[in-house]
């Protein structure tokens, strides 16, 4: 609309019943805490001119002084559906909705002003069925939803146009679904007391022969011989399967679409021959020539529609422990009917096609995002090496290879070795024990390397004691260990590896077989920690020193800002590396024995502290992991426990927070964050590893839920969004409560 002819319309000037009414019109009030209000807060005058729809607003107020100038001339052009608004008081022009303008109260309806003639006159040029004020709000609103659905379109009509490209699902996918994606399988019978004979195999949807079926048993079917679990049909009940995950590739336009579902059955009482398959497409991942993804998720967009959008679907959950799917869960059976096709065309260069085929579940994406970073994934699949490609995939190894167009010389063996590792399934331990043994020219039994692989101990784990030991002896003496002791062979290495550190530290022989191969090794290692003593202290501080330089002198730097007491507690700082390591020995936990305390230290991430009660300052009472913001990851005592008593510090700990945070610089808030964020990722690794505390008070315990529980948080909060998780190795120490 051309603003010269918009002003160039005839005014609509206020009639005489306008004025009649206002005049007659008074103030009351409409609701117990509400303002007083007018029967008529606004007159509206309508008119069709030029084509153009013309709308005056009057107040109340104005009128009733006799004022025959509007607060806002309104003009919709019905043809080209566009409306623009002239402010008369502040004389601009506004493309605000009537519901933006400045009122002095509430206006809707029922409290607005128009003629019955002009009314139905408005209604018919908008097409509104609403009356005088909200028949031309609703237009306008029509008008900026439609605005709004052309500014999504012209963002989505790209991603239309892929998902177009997208195959229908095959004509047997539900079929392929409940069979072959959804793996739990059940054979229903009823109960007779001398045991039932026959039940319903949900595989082979057909009744098999059983024998003393017993409710909730594993078992295998007679026909199929697929797993399943018995369910007497009198106590099954309703009940859903577990969740999980499939996927179907397909070609899309010059590439592939990997799709990612999640199906579960949901079995209803009395009706378990049918039951009720739910199948949900929650992702789609479109690849091109270069092998470069582009992921959609099905979602809500913009508040407006469900549809296919483009970018990472963000995960459910809040703060820092957002839900997401671990590795395995995203694990899924694929459908292998479209992978001949692919495997001579798109995917002919990948290996994807061939390992899909063999195992029973895989993660295609992950796959693929693995071999655009390891191009050798292919010939590790091709070579028939599962195993070893499992490893790099899903353990994040990474292979160093030779220059060599033989593989086998390429992985630093040679063809007997590579024979042997694929006919064993070997993976990347087993490899790293074949390339050891070449190197020494001396062979190892397969059954040893798989003990040693069965138990992650590469030969990098056993650098301690390999050159005094065969492979052989070291298997055969943590056998013996582990039947004496219970204890896992990952477990008893590190005791071993910990044991001969301190023997080394007393100057004891460990060219000696009786020292570096003790017949009890957790008793001689529990020995040497009584023996290592004060004396050995001042050497360990040393040593530690000698790798974290810079202890002492940040405990110094941070005293005056962290030491803080009352009449009944205090914290205290320590002076130095020997002060931490007596408190450890002082109160039996393992600060003094992780070298991952002083790194942090070290790097700032967190530091040592120490509680006391104010009446006995130098009685060793709490231990405390902070990090620089003044949250409180870890409070420990005696025997690495935190006892009843502690409840009665907590407040005095919340006092000592808010102290801290006011002698805090920009710098410490810099690094409690980043603190924070390394901590959540901890402990996200932990809850995808499944990291249990493996013995004392708290053993079976999640190793993360100890963790968390045991924070105090203080001050601001670290984001911690598009967290990268590194790994923890199975088995490390990584807190107090694990040791």
């Amino acid at each position: 609309m051309k603003r010269k002819k918009l002003m160039a319309l005839g005014g609509l000037a206020p009639t005489g019943e306008m004025f009649r009414l206002a005049e007659q019109d008074i103030l009351k009030k409409r609701e117990e805490f509400g303002p007083d209000t007018y029967q008529y807060e606004i007159y509206l005058r309508c008119q069709v001119m030029n084509g153009i729809l013309k709308t005056a607003f009057y107040l109340t107020r104005d009128l009733k002084i006799g004022a025959v100038k509007p607060v806002y001339e309104v003009f919709i052009d019905g043809k080209d559906r566009t409306f623009l608004t002239w402010d008369v008081i502040h004389a601009k022009w506004r493309s605000s909705m009537l519901i933006n303008l400045e009122w002095s109260r509430y206006i809707n309806s029922s409290n607005s002003y128009i003629t019955a003639e002009e009314n139905e006159e408005m209604k018919k040029y908008l097409g509104v069925t609403a009356d005088g004020y909200s028949g031309i709000l609703d237009y306008q609103e029509q008008l900026r939803e439609e605005a709004l659905t052309r500014k999504h379109r012209r963002k989505t009509e790209s991603w239309d146009k892929v998902m177009a490209q997208v195959p229908a699902e095959p004509k047997d996918w539900n079929r392929w679904v409940n069979k072959h994606g959804i793996h739990q399988n059940y054979i229903f019978y009823d109960y007779v007391r001398n045991g039932a004979h026959t039940g319903y195999c949900t595989y082979c949807e057909k009744d098999v022969p059983i024998i003393k079926p017993k409710h909730n048993a594993q078992g295998r079917c007679k026909c199929c011989g697929n797993k399943i679990q018995f369910k007497s049909r009198g106590r099954a009940g309703r009940f859903f399967t577990e969740e999980e995950m499939m996927y179907l590739v397909q070609k899309c336009g010059e590439g592939i679409v990997v799709r990612q579902y999640s199906a579960t059955r949901a079995y209803l009482e009395g009706n378990y021959e049918t039951p009720h398959i739910s199948c949900r497409e929650e992702r789609r991942y479109v690849y091109n020539a270069d092998l470069e993804e582009t992921p959609y998720y099905y979602g809500r967009y913009r508040f407006q529609e469900f549809r296919w959008i483009k970018g990472e679907k963000p995960e459910a959950g809040f703060g820092y422990y957002q839900y997401y799917r671990s590795k395995e869960e995203k694990l899924g059976s694929v459908y292998k009917r479209t992978l001949p096709a692919l495997s001579a065309g798109f995917l002919r260069k990948t290996g994807l096609p061939q390992l899909a085929r063999k195992v029973d579940k895989i993660n295609p994406r992950e796959y693929l995002e693995t071999l655009r970073r390891k191009p050798y994934l292919e010939q590790i699949v091709k070579s028939d090496l599962g195993q070893l490609a499992w490893s790099v995939i899903n353990d994040g190894r990474e292979l160093v290879l030779t220059d060599s167009n033989d593989f086998a010389k390429a992985l630093g063996i040679d063809k007997s070795r590579m024979k042997r590792l694929r006919e064993h399934n070997g993976g990347f331990v087993y490899l790293e024990w074949l390339r050891f043994e070449k190197l020494r020219e001396n062979n190892i039994h397969d059954s040893i390397i798989e003990y040693f692989e069965r138990n992650h101990l590469s030969p990098g784990d056993l650098d301690f004691i390999i050159e005094k030991m065969t492979a052989a002896r070291v298997c055969n003496y943590l056998k013996r260990q582990y039947h004496e002791t219970g204890r896992s062979p990952k477990e008893l290495v590190s005791t071993w590896q910990d044991y001969t550190t301190m023997a080394s530290r007393l100057k004891m022989d460990l060219g000696q077989e009786q020292i570096f191969k003790p017949k009890e090794l957790i008793k001689a290692h529990d020995d040497l920690l009584v023996l290592i003593g004060s004396k050995e202290i001042a050497l360990q501080a040393e040593e530690i020193l000698e790798k974290y330089p810079d202890v002492d002198e940040i405990c110094q730097q941070i005293k005056e800002k962290y030491e803080y007491g009352d009449k009944d507690y205090m914290v205290i700082v320590p002076d130095r590396i020997e002060d931490i390591i007596n408190e450890g020995h002082i109160l039996g936990h393992c600060l003094h024995r992780s070298d991952f305390y002083f790194d942090r230290i070290q790097t700032r991430e967190s530091y040592i502290l120490f509680l006391r009660k104010a009446s006995e300052p130098d009685q060793p009472y709490y231990t405390l992991e902070v990090e620089p913001g003044g949250t409180a990851r870890q409070k420990r005592t005696v025997g690495d426990k935190q006892n009843a008593d502690y409840e009665e510090a907590k407040s005095f700990i919340r006092k000592w927070q808010k102290a801290i945070s006011r002698r805090l610089t920009k710098e410490d808030w810099e690094l409690a964050e980043r603190s924070a964020l390394l901590r959540v990722k901890e402990l996200s690794e932990m809850r995808e590893k499944k990291v249990k505390i493996r013995h004392g008070h708290l053993a079976g315990k999640p190793l993360a839920d100890v963790l968390e529980a045991d924070l105090m948080e203080a001050g601001r909060c670290a984001k911690a969004d598009s967290l990268i998780v590194e790994p923890v190795q199975e088995g490390e120490e990584k807190l107090c409560v694990a040791a």
